[in-house]
């Protein structure tokens, strides 16, 4: 028997269920078929709120990019930091919340959203991601830094603390004992980069 759904209930229940899929890293198992077996409705159901799986895809992508934008801007917004405590928070804030939604993490990053234009929505939120490292990296630097001097140092964070998140993740970094304080010294080292 299919469950009665009322307006916008299904459209939350796919996108549920679909992160519910990737934390179990069921990834393959995606699609519209089995979303609606798994939620008891008809398999033409999840078309009248996603146009495909990709888009469905994307809308949780968007929606991981939004609440990893809450962690990194409660660090930015945070007036008590000097500029290189709030560099070293960003990059801890930015590990942390890697590892605590790596289901979200892995799927904000897939190239397909950065290499096919129907997903502005999720270019825009990683670049307004990525305007949070900059503009705090750019605080730690001469004023009279070049774009071009911001955009390096702003990659080089990034490239340190996505780098250091995915070897946790993906499992490289399994026998790392005390995970937190790791995190935290590994983004300290990160300091003496700036000038």
């Amino acid at each position: 028997m299919t469950k009665n759904y009322h307006h916008g209930d299904l459209r939350e229940a796919l996108i549920a269920e679909t992160l519910d899929m990737l934390r179990k890293d069921e990834v393959a198992l995606i699609g519209f078929r089995e979303l609606a077996r798994r939620l008891d409705v008809s398999r033409t159901a999840p078309y009248r709120h996603f146009e495909s799986v990709e888009h469905l895809l994307a809308v949780v992508a968007a929606d991981g990019y939004e609440k990893f934008l809450e962690a990194l801007e409660a660090v930015t917004e945070d007036a008590t930091l000097s500029t290189k405590d709030r560099f070293l928070e960003l990059g801890v804030a930015y590990v942390n919340f890697a590892l605590e939604n790596p289901a979200h993490y892995r799927l904000m990053f897939d190239p397909r959203f950065f290499q096919d234009e129907r997903f502005q929505e999720v270019k825009q939120l990683s670049s307004k991601s990525f305007g949070h490292l900059k503009q705090t990296a750019a605080a730690c630097l001469p004023l009279d830094a070049t774009d071009e001097e911001k955009n390096h140092m702003a990659n080089l964070a990034w490239a340190s603390v996505h780098g250091m998140s995915r070897l946790f993740i993906d499992g490289q970094w399994q026998r790392v004992s005390k995970r937190k304080s790791y995190i935290r010294e590994s983004c300290r080292k990160l300091l003496p980069i700036l000038p």
